[in-house]
């Protein structure tokens, strides 16, 4: 087992890897295993924050934020990935759990409410009795650019959101649940409550009466997002392909279809 609490015990590591140079605040990230990639970019803060490698060959990358700070309470086992888009912005804490060689991506400009959580799989299997075949299959979860995660919101396995939508508070997002782009979904078990809407993160907390009057309107249309055959990607196929990659060429792949050529409908569902 190898473990960095601090900058200095970066280069230290003999058969894990970290790329960049994150600023740990009362963090830790543990290697159980072998062949794993921590990557960030710049500024990256860790606050708080547990990051456990507890198997080999995956890896975790962690983008720039205008606010920086990563609150999170993060596992990942076997031949997995997890990705932050940039200027996302979270609540503490973040609890994810990627097991059963399963993917998370998480676009830009999202808001994550605190205490949410995000699960590949439910961790123990569930039997059909009459068929004896497994009913409750590990599956990547996909989540959009500026999607609004509410507070307490459970997304489960293979869930896929759409660019734009909101979650609501104390949202639970069944297995395999489709949130279309501008969606509003809410309930217990998830379910859409209306469609066409967006959000802005401007926080409302210290508004006087003028300032709230002043934002009756809204009208640019730079947070809607329509399926465009040039610009959204199959989230399936990219699922398909990273399961497919190294560790290394799971890094490069992300980095060139994520960061260097995204475009703004890429994570579109209509």
């Amino acid at each position: 087992m190898e473990s960095v609490r601090n900058k200095d015990q970066i280069n230290d590591l003999k058969y894990n890897k970290i790329s960049g140079s994150p600023e740990f605040i009362d963090s830790s990230i543990i290697f159980k295993g072998k062949n794993n990639i921590f990557a960030c970019e710049s500024n990256v803060k860790l606050l708080n924050c547990s990051i456990r490698f507890e198997g080999n060959n995956s890896v975790v990358y962690l983008s720039n934020s205008s606010n920086s700070n990563y609150p999170l309470n993060l596992q990942i086992y076997n031949d997995s990935l997890v990705f932050f888009g940039r200027d996302t912005s979270i609540t503490p804490m973040l609890n994810v759990n990627v097991q059963e060689h399963q993917n998370l991506i998480i676009g830009d400009d999202c808001l994550i409410g605190s205490n949410s959580n995000i699960r590949t799989s439910d961790a123990h299997p569930i039997y059909s009795a009459k068929s004896k075949k497994r009913i409750n299959l590990s599956k990547s979860v996909f989540i959009g650019d500026h999607v609004w995660l509410g507070h307490l919101s459970y997304i489960s396995r293979g869930v896929k959101i759409g660019s734009g939508a909101i979650i609501d508070n104390n949202c639970y997002m069944a297995p395999n649940f489709i949130g279309k782009s501008n969606s509003f979904s809410s309930g217990n078990p998830a379910s859409l409550i209306k469609e066409d809407v967006f959000f802005v993160k401007e926080y409302l907390g210290n508004f006087k009466e003028e300032e709230t009057i002043g934002i009756d309107e809204y009208l640019s249309r730079i947070y809607l997002f329509e399926f465009n055959k040039t610009e959204s990607i199959s989230l399936d196929a990219i699922d398909k392909i990273l399961k497919e990659l190294d560790p290394e060429g799971k890094v490069d792949f992300i980095k060139k279809l994520f960061i260097e050529k995204k475009k703004k409908n890429r994570f579109s569902i209509n």
